[in-house]
């Protein structure tokens, strides 16, 4: 009995003695030829920012509990990142030929060797699967497209293994799942793609479907594979929309949406993690858009039942943000010039209602919504309201381009990359449209579209508008 007693206490005290692992990933490198001062990791949260030294060198400690997907970006240079905890990655490369000249190092080298190798020789076999989105291709092209692909890259794959022993098997048998989900995704999203390039395409096989019987998508480990994670949230959000009959077109920031996509988790997935990574990500950009606004009994739940920490965290902060842009608030003020160089203020228009288009000369919707804009603009002529477009281009001189071109006769702001008025009023896409009150106070900082009836609704309400 003494013995077990003593081989207990040796067990639990080696236990407790076992080193922990370093919750961070080590970057280092050095950028050749390369004007941009700053570097951006992106993972599953916030982006961290790699500053540069005057010789090009960096080195950066990312914070890391897991393995885990990211990208690297920077000026005209785009990366697909794997970390590990308590793991280096040494980066090195020429800007002027970042594609070929880009080497990598340290304990994850080979990883995202492999993973910049993959995109490299990818980019031409992809361009010909989207190519059997069209017609003539039927969906049965369209497999063994997709089919060919697969085998194509799981060659690829283990040739990568052969030539390169010290890739490690935990990271060559997560590659395979990311495979085989990829085949997985582009297979369940092929009708709505088919649909997207070809609306005359052919029908679709009654047992296209039949390959998600077999998946057993209710395990944890699924979720914390980013391209698995897309699958699976792209699988909710479809199948949410079919039960509660929502079109595309009122999708986006429908809270509806969120409600039945939620509900449809809760009944597919019995897994608590799975449903804390899920539902924080679709209630992550739906406030991002929106904020809390008709989700609110989603965003309790929410808080009462995950089991991550961190994202609950995240959520509670972000309502705390928006808390700020709710109904009666101050609107927060800024000063930017106009297209003339003139200084422009917020506060220049007290005793006026101001509504607020935050917009960009490359987004699609955003010109889309100019025709309507411009209509609500001549209906409301007159009126105790004031009309701005404030501009987030990067690109000064093709925002002065499109205003002078177009000749757009309202107020233009243009937002720069120095001052961001727009992050004030938590801008995460576009176009976003906000009105003021004239006592300087928020109706609404997401008002529906100029397109949108409801809009007009929203101004008609308001007294001395």
């Amino acid at each position: 009995m003494k013995h077990l007693i003593t081989i207990l206490l040796i067990t639990a005290l080696l236990a407790s003695c076992k080193p922990e692992v370093n919750p961070v990933c080590t970057i280092t490198g050095k950028a050749s030829n390369f004007d941009a001062k700053e570097l951006y990791v992106t993972l599953d949260g916030p982006k961290d920012t790699i500053k540069l030294n005057a010789d090009g060198t960096f080195s950066k400690e990312i914070a890391v509990s897991r393995p885990i997907d990211g990208t690297l970006q920077g000026d005209k240079l785009f990366l697909y990142l794997y970390l590990e905890p308590g793991k280096t990655l040494e980066i090195n490369f020429d800007a002027k030929a970042f594609d070929t000249s880009v080497g990598f190092g340290g304990d994850l080298g080979l990883p995202v060797q492999y993973l910049h190798n993959k995109t490299m020789a990818n980019s031409a076999l992809y361009q010909k699967l989207n190519m059997m989105y069209k017609a003539p291709n039927t969906p049965a092209d369209f497999k063994r497209v997709r089919d060919s692909l697969s085998g194509v890259e799981m060659t690829f794959l283990e040739k990568f293994k052969a030539d390169n022993p010290g890739l490690s098997k935990a990271y060559f048998d997560r590659e395979k799942k990311v495979l085989e989900y990829s085949v997985y995704y582009d297979l369940y999203n092929y009708p709505t793609m088919a649909g997207y390039y070809d609306t005359t395409h052919q029908e679709i096989p009654a047992d296209w479907f039949a390959f998600m019987d077999k998946l057993n998508l209710d395990d944890p480990a699924l979720v914390e594979i980013s391209d698995i994670k897309a699958f699976i949230s792209g699988y909710v959000q479809q199948e949410a929309m079919k039960r509660a009959n929502i079109p595309v077109a009122k999708s986006w920031g429908n809270p509806e949406l969120e409600k039945a996509m939620v509900g449809f988790v809760k009944e597919k997935f019995t897994s608590l993690e799975i449903y804390s990574v899920v539902v924080f990500d679709k209630l992550k950009q739906f406030i991002d858009s929106e904020g809390t606004k008709g989700v609110e009994d989603l965003v309790t739940e929410y808080l009462a039942k995950s089991t991550n920490e961190k994202y609950k965290k995240a959520i509670n902060e972000m309502s705390d943000k928006w808390a700020a842009l709710a109904p009666g608030q101050i609107a927060p003020a800024f000063t930017l010039l106009d297209i003339n160089g003139n200084n422009v203020s917020l506060s220049d228009f007290k005793g006026k209602y101001v509504f607020i288009d935050f917009w960009a000369t490359w987004c699609g919707p955003c010109r889309a919504e100019i025709p309507a804009y411009k209509q609500l603009i001549a209906d409301y002529k007159g009126r105790n309201v004031v009309f701005i477009s404030m501009s987030v281009d990067k690109d000064k001189a093709a925002w002065e381009k499109m205003v002078k071109e177009d000749k757009f006769e309202w107020l233009q702001l243009h937002d720069p990359q120095t001052i961001k008025a727009n992050k004030k009023y938590l801008v995460m896409y576009i176009p976003t449209f906000t009105l003021i009150d004239p006592d300087g106070k928020i109706v609404n900082a997401r008002c529906p579209r100029p397109s949108n009836p409801e809009l007009r609704a929203i101004f008609d309400s308001q007294k001395n508008l």
